[in-house]
């Protein structure tokens, strides 16, 4: 029973430690364009990169998406409420004073526009219980920051089974120029966004020069990228290696642009 007794008392210390933890962590910010009202303390904070909100005007909703803020204050224990109205004309009126206007106002809520640091800030106040609570739903209007892009390599590879890629090499040499390290990085993404994917790498080269000669620098160039790929944490039993030479022409080898197309490195899907 005292076992039981003082595992139930450690879990519960272990789990306030873990709140305090939490709480460490992300810390309660205001947003530096307001500062809170006499009397009223920070309860709660949080703010995203990107979201869309609703500002309901008179007769209309709106929806605004940018960097997103939601922050909440509560009366100091002990004072009297200001009244929802006192709370909103203090805010309506420092908007105004800046060149903001007030969209919508009522005793208890209003939304507001202003133009400040070359951005559009939107603002709802809103207050509850006459005053004791106050909320504040802020959006700086923006773009969202585009991180996620499709890779165009896995699209091919999803839809043919292969995808060509061009590598710059040195001069009848196997070497990697390091402008192609884009393309490597490129390769480098399909195989980790596809964590079972096995490719052969098979290297391609144009007609000038002998046919030995092309096939042996074409199996090089293909065991280059090979390994620039192994170097970066690919498993080697995922790549292979082969070399065509000038026997497999996607593009007339009398003209410098066919030329340059025939000068490839195609990844090929192993099943």
């Amino acid at each position: 029973m005292l076992n039981s007794l003082l595992k139930i008392v450690l879990a519960v210390v272990m789990m306030l430690l873990g709140l305090g933890l939490a709480n460490a962590a992300e810390p309660k910010q205001e947003h530096p364009l307001f500062n809170k009202l006499d009397g009223f303390e920070l309860y709660t904070s949080k703010s995203s990169k990107f979201e869309a909100y609703k500002f309901q005007l008179k007769n209309e909703k709106v929806v605004v998406e940018g960097k997103y803020f939601d922050i909440r204050y509560k009366l100091t224990k002990g004072q009297d409420p200001p009244g929802g109205l006192y709370v909103i004309r203090n805010f309506t009126n420092a908007v105004k004073q800046v060149g903001g206007e007030v969209l919508y106002e009522s005793k208890d809520n209003a939304v507001m526009r202003m133009t400040q640091g070359g951005k559009e800030i939107w603002v709802r106040i809103n207050c509850a219980a006459n005053g004791v609570w106050y909320y504040l739903n802020i959006v700086e209007k923006g773009e969202m920051k585009q991180e996620v892009a499709v890779n165009k390599l896995l699209d091919a590879i999803n839809a043919t089974g292969r995808a060509t890629v061009y590598i710059n090499f040195d001069s009848a040499s196997a070497k990697i120029k390091p402008d192609g390290k884009p393309v490597i990085d490129e390769i480098l993404d399909l195989l980790r966004q596809s964590p079972t994917l096995k490719l052969s790498i098979e290297g391609h080269t144009d007609a000038d020069g002998n046919a030995d000669g092309n096939q042996k620098l074409s199996q090089e160039r293909a065991q280059a990228v090979q390994a620039a790929l192994t170097a970066q944490g690919v498993a080697a039993a995922r790549l292979s290696a082969k070399g065509f030479g000038q026997s497999k022409p996607v593009a007339d080898n009398t003209t410098d642009a066919g030329k340059a197309k025939n000068r490839r490195v195609e990844l090929v899907k192993v099943n």
